[in-house]
């Protein structure tokens, strides 16, 4: 591939395949992968908590502490991005370099139904009995719809990103209900040639 200090930026809600998209688009490109999920833990770590359960416990209702971490971890992302030869896994800064004007390789979106994001997650549960399945698909449903929301209306807080219209950030938008991960890193490919956003 013919590419000159490379910036993919991939993203999407909770389940909807992107990290395992992000990760496979790096070792494809042979590119480091920059995840903001990671960031975001390694500052809660830094700070003294041992999990993030511990983190939103303590700072339940105390938003501007979740919005301090997450300018500091785009911060990073976006000196990181400057730098070319990295793919930003992250479900922010492909609307954030939209808006900054960043010259990006090209950004993608990912995103499923409902029911896809809930079986997802529930096949790296392992064996369950029939109702804790049940429970569980509530449960996680409920959970998404949650993060989606807060993830919503925080983006917007922090940078007016409408996060419910990726189309308006993203050069790739993609449904990958009814596709498996190697399904939809072909389709990738195949749209980034197709549109010029790569070059054999």
């Amino acid at each position: 591939m013919n590419m000159k200090k490379p910036l993919f930026v991939v993203g999407g809600p909770g389940s909807s395949g992107a990290s395992t998209i992000a990760k496979m688009l790096a070792e494809y490109f042979d590119l480091e992968r920059v995840y903001s999920g990671g960031i975001f833990r390694e500052i809660v770590a830094s700070q003294g908590y041992a999990t993030l359960d511990d983190f939103y416990i303590a700072n339940k209702g105390n938003k501007e502490k979740f919005f301090e971490i997450d300018r500091q971890v785009d911060a990073l992302i976006l000196e990181r991005a400057k730098k070319g030869n990295v793919l930003v896994d992250s479900k922010a800064f492909g609307a954030l370099a939209t808006i900054n004007d960043i010259s990006c390789t090209a950004k993608i979106w990912l995103d499923a139904d409902m029911d896809t994001k809930i079986k997802r997650f529930l096949g790296k549960q392992g064996e369950m009995s029939v109702p804790k399945k049940i429970f569980l698909y509530i449960k996680t449903y409920f959970d998404l719809t949650r993060r989606k929301r807060n993830d919503g209306r925080r983006f917007k807080e922090l940078y007016g990103i409408d996060y419910n219209n990726p189309d308006l950030y993203n050069d790739i938008v993609l449904n990958t209900s009814g596709i498996n991960a190697e399904e939809t890193f072909d389709l990738i490919l195949s749209k980034l040639k197709d549109g010029g956003y790569v070059c054999e």
